[in-house]
């Protein structure tokens, strides 16, 4: 059988790149909006343990209308550590993630400006999509296509129509729920992703097939299952990182088994963290047809999947979709919602069920 190509997603290159773009010796500390306090609060990460959140001057002027601060989050969890600029808009949209300022970028047009932009700091010039009809926020809303061996992978935001700034990920709307708003968000891309579970309580995990720190974690929604099953629904989200060029693959091979048989999934994924230390690029296609193979999968159906472009299109649209909806790193627990730090060994993730569950 033909070895499907081998994608590189897009992963933490970026975003890092875009977080030292806040960074500033000019900011100083300032109040906010309470309105913007309140909705940062909500969309920063739940951790346990104290965390501190600070409010600096931003380093560049927003669009007419628009007032942000930089927020900065200091945690006794180095993982809840970070800096994000919250904005809200005069129509009361809320944005809260690293805004890229684009004035001082070469090119006339916005499309110039932003292919400018990615390739000075990504060194890679990524195809633009500028629709020039402003939402209710008065932005044009903007689609950037990083080219993967696998297709494009899909990264959004909106832009101001002079081209001065562009918002990398989404705007919420202050005047509802916050967190329903980014749950929601999700429901396409996880209503194709393996599930398990029943309840109203959803936990997503986005998770990447060749990372150690996912290895480490992938039993920690099971353990909140074999408590609260009956309360509780697991998702998991494949988010593949570039730098991992078998996590792809892992992914394509683990929902063409999901896509015949769901239970045997879960039995694929602890093979292969199992064997993670043992896995490569050259050996994992061999690898993976053999498990399917031992397992009794219908192996035309599951090469027809490998090679489906409809399934790596939308495997990649989902991780540039997590990428637009404030997902930053493997592994990330969103829990209705809210992102959690799961703790050493998963515990802060159970309280945070427990807590919530026993609200209800």
């Amino acid at each position: 059988m033909p070895r499907p190509p081998l994608p590189v997603p897009l992963g933490v290159k970026i975003l890092l790149t875009l977080a030292l773009l806040l960074c500033s010796p000019l900011l100083f500390a300032i109040d906010v909006d309470p309105r913007l306090d309140k909705a940062v609060r909500a969309g920063i990460p739940v951790c346990s343990g104290e965390a501190k959140v600070s409010y600096d001057a931003m380093p560049f002027s927003l669009p007419q209308g628009f007032k942000g601060a930089v927020a900065k989050v200091e945690s006794e969890r180095h993982n809840c550590d970070g800096q994000y600029t919250a904005v809200i808009s005069s129509m009361g949209g809320f944005f809260l993630g690293s805004p890229w300022p684009l004035a001082s970028e070469e090119g006339t047009t916005i499309e110039e400006k932003l292919r400018s932009f990615t390739q000075r700091n990504m060194r890679e010039a990524m195809d633009v999509k500028v629709t020039r009809t402003t939402n209710e926020d008065g932005l044009f809303p903007v689609t950037l296509l990083q080219t993967t061996e696998a297709g494009k992978l899909p990264l959004s935001g909106y832009v101001d129509p002079q081209g001065r700034i562009f918002f990398f990920g989404s705007f919420r709307r202050l005047n509802t729920d916050v967190l329903s708003q980014r749950a929601k968000a999700f429901d396409t891309y996880a209503g194709t992703s393996p599930a398990k579970g029943k309840g109203d309580l959803t936990i997503l995990e986005f998770s990447d097939f060749q990372c150690p720190s996912c290895k480490r974690s992938s039993g920690y929604a099971d353990a909140v299952l074999a408590k609260h099953g009956d309360k509780v629904r697991y998702i998991r989200y494949d988010l593949p990182l570039s730098g991992h060029p078998w996590a792809f693959p892992a992914a394509l091979a683990g929902r063409a088994i999901y896509r015949q048989k769901p239970d045997l999934f879960w039995e694929y994924k602890k093979t292969v963290y199992e064997n993670q230390q043992n896995l490569n690029a050259f050996t994992f296609w061999d690898w993976a047809r053999g498990w399917a193979e031992d397992h009794e999968v219908d192996l035309t159906k599951y090469d027809a999947d490998l090679n489906n472009a409809e399934l790596k299109a939308q495997i990649l649209a989902g991780a540039g979709h997590a990428f637009s909806n404030d997902v930053r790193a493997t592994p990330t627990y969103m829990v209705n919602g809210v992102i959690v730090d799961p703790g050493d060994d998963g515990l802060a993730l159970l309280a945070y069920v427990e807590k919530v569950l026993a609200a209800k």
